[in-house]
């Protein structure tokens, strides 16, 4: 079978995160250009020997980044130089698939980075979170439509095994009727000298996402609405799901993990409780490997991994926070998701 030709978009740590699991690099300047991913993709005593999981299938033909050494650097890490592109458009020719990938960003650029890829037909993966607000997210999946081209999000927490193996637990004290996400959001509310940071939402979106992705994950889809409060944009959610289930996310503004991306949940019933092990960035590398391993069986059958309002939920749920923080009163999802 043939591989896919892939094209990458913004060559930062997300892009040399799944470019290195799919594409082979040199270990020793993935180190130079990445040292984050480098440590956790190598072997602890050889730096020139790399550890993490490789996903077969793709060629990555094409990079692109809004600076252009940035896409340089990037592409001669990777042994086999893909073609570093000076526009957008100039990706869409002789590519069969593209991956937009997002670090640190809030989304805000996503539906214009998509809109060419989608017009043409080609199977896009879209990094997290999937778009900054509703409104985008609609016109993303509306063009995917349109066009008939396969269309794929998903944050790690949304795929991570060890998550997985953590619901299956649930049946020792079920019914459960309580969780609880421990998230990631203080981790980025100081800088390097202790001093508090005040970004606004989309600055903190990025990593927001990933307890949202994380709760629904573990209790269910089907959240009916959300409470919040806090300083920070989206500190402390609360959702309620059609279920009954409850589930509190805690994005805090002081962090007592600095330096750590570990996620840890609980679920509560009357019978007891249980707790996750860390879910941090040990753990996040097969999530990684499953969502190329997803993308890559998009890409071959033509069918979407994960039903398009499942990803409208996560974006819906972020929507409904701002309004019951914005507002202090419940922000119901039925309402939000209506106005379209």
């Amino acid at each position: 079978m043939e591989k896919i030709r892939l094209g990458l978009i913004r060559c930062d740590t997300h892009g040399y995160y799944f470019g290195a699991m799919l594409a082979p690099c040199d270990p020793l300047l993935l180190q130079k250009n990445d040292y984050v991913v480098h440590h956790y993709f190598s072997d602890i005593y050889d730096a020139k020997k790399l550890t993490m999981p490789k996903v077969q299938g793709f060629d990555l033909e094409k990079v692109y980044d809004y600076k252009l050494e940035k896409a340089e650097a990037f592409a001669g890490t990777f042994l086999d130089k893909p073609q570093v592109c000076s526009t957008v458009e100039e990706m869409t020719e002789g590519i069969d698939a593209v991956f937009i990938g997002d670090c640190d960003g809030g989304g805000g650029d996503h539906l214009k980075l998509a809109v060419p890829f989608l017009k043409k037909g080609i199977p896009t993966f879209v990094d997290k979170p999937f778009a900054a607000t509703l409104e985008d997210a609609r016109a993303i999946i509306q063009l995917a439509e349109k066009h008939h081209a396969p269309l794929f999000n998903s944050s790690i927490l949304s795929v991570v095994p060890t998550a997985d193996r953590f619901k299956r637990r649930f049946d020792e004290i079920a019914p459960v009727g309580l969780g609880v996400v421990k998230g990631v959001g203080g981790a980025f509310s100081q800088d390097l000298k202790g001093e508090a940071v005040t970004g606004g939402l989309e600055e903190r979106l990025a990593y927001i996402i990933h307890g949202i992705s994380l709760a629904i994950n573990l209790f269910g889809k089907g959240v009916e609405w959300v409470e919040c409060m806090g300083t920070l944009p989206m500190e402390y959610l609360h959702l309620h799901l059609r279920s009954g289930m409850e589930v509190m996310v805690f994005n805090t503004s002081i962090d007592i993990f600095p330096e750590s991306c570990s996620f840890f949940a609980e679920a509560y019933s009357k019978r007891g409780a249980i707790h996750s092990p860390p879910i941090g960035d040990p753990e996040f590398i097969a999530g990684g490997a499953e969502i190329l391993r997803l993308f890559k069986q998009m890409i071959r059958t033509g069918k979407p991994p994960v039903p398009y309002e499942d990803i409208l939920e996560h974006i819906a749920v972020v929507e409904a926070g701002q309004i019951a923080q914005r507002e202090g009163k419940r922000g119901y999802l039925e309402d939000i998701l209506g106005r379209g």
